[in-house]
């Protein structure tokens, strides 16, 4: 099992990634906004990586987590008992 930290460090380095891709290289591909027009291929690209950005978060938060010595915090995600 990974640390939240671990993981999210991982999600923060891929967008940086993606980030300067989208300033540099990508960006005058992106002037054209063909994503937006739903009979395109890259409207396609964009969901797929928008519904894999999405399975990825979920996977993170869906983790099972050690509930030892955790009597001084409050989650909502874990259970009590």
């Amino acid at each position: 099992m990974q640390d939240q930290s671990t993981n999210l460090t991982k999600l923060r380095a891929r967008m940086a990634g993606i980030g300067a891709q989208l300033d540099g290289d990508w960006s005058e591909q992106l002037n054209s906004q063909l994503h937006l027009d739903r009979k395109t291929t890259e409207c396609a690209y964009w969901h797929a990586g928008y519904y894999q950005a999405l399975a990825d978060v979920l996977a993170m938060t869906a983790q099972p987590r050690a509930t030892a010595d955790i009597s001084d915090t409050s989650s909502p995600i874990l259970v009590a008992g």
